[in-house]
C-alpha cells in the first residue's frame, strides 16, 4: 500500500488496488478487506477505473478488477516518471536562474563561447556518461583539424568505452576515423555513415545535450552549450535513431 501510495494513489485507492492485483472482489468484501468505509468503496472503485486500473465484471454482483497489472504497474510508473521529471526540470531552473542572479556557473547550463571553454564542456561528455553517448557528427566535421584538443576528447572517449559506456556515432560519409577510435571494440563504438546537416551534437544517458555550433569556416565557430534537461534529451534522441536507421552500417 505504501509502494502504489509513492506512485501518486491516494491512501484508500493504494488499499482497493492492493486488494484488487491480488483478486477480484465485490463491492461489499473489497470494502471489508481494503478496510475502506462503505459510503466511500463506490467513489475510490470510480477513481481506478476512471484512470484504467480497474473493471466491472457484467454479471451479478458485479465483481471488480484489474485486467492487467502490468499494464496497471507500467502506468503507473510513466506517471511518476512524467511528474518526477517535471519536477528535476523545475528545480533545475530554479538552480539556473539563481546561479545566474549571483553570478555563478550552473551544472544544468553551460554555455561557450571561446575555444578553451568548448574544450572543458566537450569533456563533460566523456566523463559523465554512465551508459550510452549518441553522437551526429555533421558534414562539417573536421577530424584532423585541431589535434591537440580532438586527441584529448578521444583518450576520454577511449576511458569511457574502458568503464563500460557504449558509444552510438552518426560520422559523414568521408570522414576517416582517428586512429585511436578506430582501434576501440565495434560491440562498444559502434559508428554509421550519413551524410547531414543537422546540429552537432551529443545525447549522454538520455538526460543530458552537447550542442555544438560548427560550420565549413572554422573561423565562425559559434560556441558550445550543454544542457541537462530529459524531454530536451528525448527529442534529439528521437532524431539521432532516425538518422541511425537511416545510416550505412
Amino acid at each position: 500500500m505504501k509502494q502504489l501510495q509513492h506512485f501518486g494513489l491516494s491512501h484508500y485507492e493504494s488499499k482497493a488496488l492492493g486488494v484488487l492485483l491480488r483478486e477480484q472482489c465485490t463491492v461489499r468484501t473489497l470494502s471489508r478487506k481494503a478496510g475502506i468505509p462503505p459510503g466511500k468503496v463506490y467513489s475510490v472503485l470510480h477513481s481506478l477505473r476512471q484512470r484504467g486500473f480497474t473493471a466491472e465484471t457484467d454479471g451479478r454482483p458485479k465483481m471488480a478488477y484489474v485486467p492487467d497489472a502490468d499494464a496497471v504497474i507500467t502506468k503507473l510508473i510513466a506517471e511518476k516518471q512524467r511528474q518526477d521529471e517535471s519536477l528535476y526540470a523545475h528545480l533545475r531552473l530554479v538552480a539556473a536562474e539563481v546561479a545566474v542572479t549571483h553570478g555563478q556557473q550552473t551544472p544544468f547550463f553551460q554555455m561557450g563561447t571561446t575555444i578553451e571553454e568548448n574544450k572543458a564542456i566537450q569533456l563533460r561528455t566523456f566523463t559523465e556518461a554512465n551508459h550510452e553517448v549518441c553522437q551526429i557528427m555533421n558534414v562539417h566535421h573536421k577530424p584532423a583539424s585541431n589535434r591537440g584538443s580532438k586527441s584529448i576528447w578521444e583518450r576520454e572517449i577511449q576511458k569511457a568505452v574502458s568503464r563500460g559506456v557504449l558509444f552510438r556515432a552518426v560520422y559523414p560519409s568521408s570522414v576517416v576515423l582517428p586512429y585511436i577510435l578506430q582501434q576501440l571494440p565495434s560491440g562498444r563504438f559502434c559508428v554509421r555513415r550519413l551524410d547531414t546537416d543537422f546540429i552537432r551534437c551529443d545525447i549522454i544517458d538520455k538526460k543530458k545535450v552537447l550542442l555544438k555550433l560548427v560550420h565549413h569556416d572554422q573561423i565562425a565557430f559559434g560556441g558550445v552549450i550543454f544542457l541537462e534537461n530529459e524531454r530536451f534529451a528525448r527529442n534529439l534522441q528521437a532524431v539521432f535513431e532516425q538518422l541511425w536507421e537511416q545510416a550505412k552500417k
